[in-house]
């Protein structure tokens, strides 16, 4: 067929509505057929593979099919969704005779088409979503869903009650794999596989590419093994090794519940305060005579008051060690919140030392490499903190925060942890082993109470605490 007779064919085809069939590669035709099946898609999508494209065509379609039907077309960022969609629907209509085509309203951020059906695009993280909220959606698409900010309230609270009683009602979730192991997207995608409304497309599902193109890909993202080609173009779940905060921390350090505890250690609470974020308390003890910490068990969450924080720690503490008082518990907050934990709920604890935030880090870092440091398999939000928590900049000024991981309050209460941990302190009884009525034992100076010397502690030494 010549290039009149192929600029006919497609222009009856955009008048019939029919779009993909003839637009879209075999495989983008796979990611149509999943929209076509399944009202909750996931699609994860090399760069340079298509994903915006295929969905494009599935929703022109749609919305040539239902007159008056609505998409909102989400974007991290406006300027990123308009590039992007600009440039993909004048590819789209080239061949599109003029009463069939799209017009692009720039007041608005909205393509108009035939009848009255319409794409507002949008972009969320500039606004937590509220500028793409409306009175009612047939179709929502979640473009590049993995660098979105509170993608969970933007999903939930702005966009999803748009499709509530409408026809339609797609909702779809698309995205390159992020830098960021503990963003919901991970979630998300887990979810979508067991439902199996998921499909993977890798920059070797593009067919288009040639070889030279595909290496100069490779070339561009520094070679096949970088963390950059493995993310983004094969769509693998890995971070940059400069980004994490612990990444000496693998499997090695995860010990069986069942993990046997010495006859005598000492025991340890490690907690980092949250308000906006979550509260996160680490139980565990110190081995004297393998040099290692354990925790034991965790408490990673917010909405809490601190009276119920307080119970919450007792009883598992009592759980753990019965009768047995830690040597030692720190917690990261204010003075005051400090003093009302010690005399209001009877609860000794000091504050968590924080001088020299990156030498601390460094300490814990060499304490994981040698596998002295190790958490039960049970303790699953520390364990998930401490292999994928990142840096949220190159200069290392503070830790990424994400829905799915908070603040990384976890990683925050095992540094603390690890600095509290009196490693010269025996814990193994000097009268071990010996006839309390045949060997001479001296007396021991009484020590203060738990409760003093952290008051003590949080406030200098005060009259009447010896």
């Amino acid at each position: 067929m010549n290039s009149l007779g192929l600029h006919e064919a497609r222009s009856e085809a955009w008048i019939r509505g029919l779009v993909s069939p003839w637009y879209l590669r075999d495989s983008q035709l796979d990611i149509y057929y999943l929209l076509s099946r399944e009202r909750r898609p996931f699609i994860e999508a090399a760069r340079r593979f298509g994903k915006t494209t295929s969905i494009l065509a599935f929703v022109i379609e749609k919305l040539r099919q239902n007159p008056g039907w609505i998409c909102r077309w989400c974007f991290p960022f406006k300027t990123q969704a308009r590039e992007v969609l600009l440039a993909e629907m004048i590819k789209l209509q080239r061949d599109c005779p003029d009463e069939y085509r799209f017009s692009y309203h720039t007041v608005d951020s909205v393509f108009v088409g035939p009848g009255d059906s319409r794409i507002y695009i949008r972009g969320v993280n500039e606004d937590r979503g509220e500028s793409a909220r409306g009175a009612a959606a047939n179709i929502i698409v979640a473009d590049e869903f993995g660098f979105w900010v509170e993608p969970s309230y933007i999903i939930k609270e702005v966009l999803f009650p748009q499709l509530q009683n409408q026809e339609g009602q797609w909702l779809i979730k698309a995205s390159t794999p992020p830098r960021d192991l503990g963003h919901l997207y991970y979630q998300e995608r887990e979810q979508a596989v067991r439902k199996n409304r998921f499909i993977q497309k890798t920059i070797m599902d593009n067919e288009a590419l040639s070889k030279d193109e595909l290496q100069d890909i490779i070339d561009e993202c520094g070679g096949i093994n970088s963390p950059s080609f493995r993310r983004e173009r094969m769509c693998e779940p890995v971070s940059d090794p400069d980004s994490l905060i612990i990444p000496e921390f693998t499997d090695a350090n995860i010990v069986p519940i069942n993990y046997p505890r010495p006859d005598f250690f000492d025991a340890y609470v490690s907690g980092d305060s949250g308000a906006d974020d979550n509260t996160a308390l680490l139980f565990a003890y110190y081995d004297f005579v393998k040099n290692e910490i354990v925790i034991e068990d965790e408490y990673v969450d917010s909405g809490l008051t601190t009276a119920n924080i307080v119970s919450l720690a007792k009883s598992k503490e009592k759980q753990l060690w019965n009768l047995k008082e830690p040597l030692r518990r720190v917690y990261d907050a204010n003075k005051q919140l400090l003093y009302d934990i010690i005399s209001d709920h009877s609860y000794p604890v000091f504050p968590a030392r924080k001088e020299d935030k990156i030498a601390a880090i460094h300490e814990l870092r060499t304490e994981v490499q040698g596998l002295r440091f190790k958490v039960k398999a049970n303790c699953t939000n520390t364990i998930h903190q401490l292999k994928v928590g990142m840096w949220k900049d190159d200069k290392h000024t503070d830790f990424e925060r994400s829905e799915g991981l908070g603040h990384l309050d976890a990683v925050a209460a095992a540094i603390y942890l690890n600095r509290a941990i009196d490693r010269t302190r025996n814990p193994i009884p000097r009268n071990l082993g010996h006839n309390i009525y045949t060997s001479y034992i001296p007396e021991q100076k009484p020590e203060l109470s738990k409760s003093e010397q952290a008051l003590n502690s949080l406030f200098g030494k005060k009259k009447g605490f010896r």
